[in-house]
């Protein structure tokens, strides 16, 4: 058997944490000397009755948003005069005014004026490669609205140790859908997050060992081989794992499709080669394959527009700098600096190239190939939860309308992750994740930045709170571990990604 270079992957599962025993009553004896009053009489005991039952939990709070219209992004329609009801992370009514009472004691947020929408989903996401930037990472997304994110490849320590913090309350972050370590060739694009691959046999015991780690997809690479790939692809199938990621170098982007990887990230050298003209053969026939086999793009406009302006100063003036993590914005100034030489016909190009990726996703919109919003944020000069409200920016400038490019930021992500029972709309029984905005997102796509208050879980955050995780670390001692003493060997993984 190929063997796996690369970071272990061997988890543990967990055991059962956080089980609180059952209150025990016990009833006490208690005499009570009954004292003559007239004449003396005959002393008597009594004793207390035990109570019937345990005593019943306290009950869970409410939280009521009142007179809001709700955005239903499924018709893209608005729906005014609504309240909406949460308990127990759930939603528990929704309705209009006059026939969904508020309950008493609920905490009340006035919606008039306002909107609520799904929370967000970034679907290309780099925010687990290490413990500072995850700590820093994970509230700034739930600052703008981004309630959950499909980490695209990074370390397990890091996945784990995050999980662990956000599920036991001690820093806020989205739900976490992730694939840990990246599947890629014999010499990987960055071993820090990869395995090593030069064989099928190396390939399918990677994808045991991530599965034994809880991982919840396969992300494969660019240089991984063919044969590597293929036995990726049906190792992954008989353990129930979904594969997305790029395309390798010696596969079809139509190969891909027609053989079950579930998502394509980037469109670069994964469709563009096909699709120089959408109306093309080659391009028709791969939409049609897309389209067939619910293979999800991620376009990933954000980032894609960064490479084409790397030139530009614009990028380094940007005020969301100064709350990346030096290591981070580091690392982007070195490729920004090193590019800096690059003659203008080479910018041209990459402007030329940009417009038709924007081009391109629009036509397989228009030809019903499901889009997902995804930026790559941790990437380039795109940013934790803010580049989010670029990218829909950019699915709407590509021709999306606000709706569509709304959908590929919330139900869109819940039919990928076949979760539409709880996620992707505001309704009864969905887990109670929303963003109020404070303007019409079918309106105008860029008032998704109006983020007036976030839902996580059922917990309400308000402005102040949200200004508060925006681009800083949680206070000392409420932060993700420090991943640097989480080992693979004796730590439990936790629950997989359960909505």
């Amino acid at each position: 058997m190929g063997a796996v270079k690369g970071p272990s992957a061997v988890g543990r599962r967990p055991s059962a944490v956080g089980r609180q025993p059952s209150a025990v009553w016990r009833a006490t004896s208690a005499s009570l000397l009954c004292v003559a009053v007239a004449l003396a009489l005959t002393a008597c005991a009594r004793r207390e009755a035990p109570p019937a039952a345990d005593a019943a939990p306290p009950a869970e709070p409410y939280l009521a948003i009142t007179h809001v219209t709700l955005v239903d992004v499924a018709q893209g329609v608005l729906v005014p005069g609504q309240n909406v009801v949460v308990r127990g992370g759930r939603i528990v009514k929704v309705g209009d005014t006059l026939a969904v009472n508020v309950p008493l004691r609920a905490e009340v947020v006035d919606g008039r004026g306002k909107f609520l929408i799904p929370g967000l989903w970034d679907m290309h996401v780099h925010a687990l490669f290490n413990g500072e930037v995850a700590r820093i990472f994970l509230p700034a997304f739930v600052a703008s609205g981004v309630t959950g994110v499909r980490d695209m490849g990074g370390k397990l320590d890091v996945l784990r140790a995050a999980r662990w913090a956000v599920l036991a309350g001690t820093l806020v972050g989205p739900r976490i859908v992730a694939a840990g370590v990246i599947l890629d060739g014999p010499q990987p694009v960055d071993s820090s997050v990869s395995f090593a691959i030069s064989t099928p046999e190396a390939g399918r015991a990677a994808v045991d060992s991530l599965a034994r780690a809880g991982v919840d997809f396969i992300k494969v690479y660019t240089l991984l081989p063919r044969d590597a790939y293929f036995a990726v692809l049906r190792e992954a199938a008989r353990l129930h794992l979904p594969v997305a990621g790029h395309v390798p170098a010696g596969v079809t982007t139509l190969e891909a499709a027609d053989s079950g990887q579930q998502s394509i990230e980037h469109l670069r050298d994964e469709v563009e080669p096909l699709c120089a003209l959408a109306t093309a053969p080659a391009c028709v026939r791969l939409f049609d394959s897309l389209r067939t086999h619910r293979t999800s793009l991620v376009p990933t406009l954000v980032v894609l527009r960064v490479k084409a302006i790397l030139n530009d100063s614009s990028l380094v003036q940007d005020p969301r700098l100064a709350a990346v993590p030096a290591l981070v914005r580091n690392a982007w100034e070195a490729i920004r600096s090193g590019n800096q030489g690059r003659l203008p016909d080479y910018w041209r190009e990459k402007r030329t190239r940009f417009f038709g990726e924007l081009a391109l996703t629009g036509a397989a919109w228009r030809d019903s190939v499901r889009l997902l919003a995804g930026t790559d944020a941790g990437a380039l000069y795109t940013y934790p939860g803010s580049s989010l409200h670029d990218e829909l920016v950019q699915l709407v400038r590509a021709g999306l309308t606000p709706a569509a490019a709304l959908r590929a930021a919330t139900l869109a992500p819940a039919e990928f992750l076949g979760a539409t029972d709880s996620l992707g709309a505001v309704a009864r029984g969905m887990v109670a994740d929303l963003v109020l905005l404070g303007a019409d997102p079918l309106a105008d796509i860029g008032n998704t930045r109006t983020v007036e208050a976030v839902v996580l879980r059922g917990r309400l955050f308000r402005r102040a709170a949200l200004d508060s995780l925006a681009g800083r670390a949680p206070p000392s001692g409420s932060a993700t571990p420090d991943t640097t003493a989480v080992r693979d060997t004796g730590t439990p993984r936790p629950p997989s990604q359960r909505f």
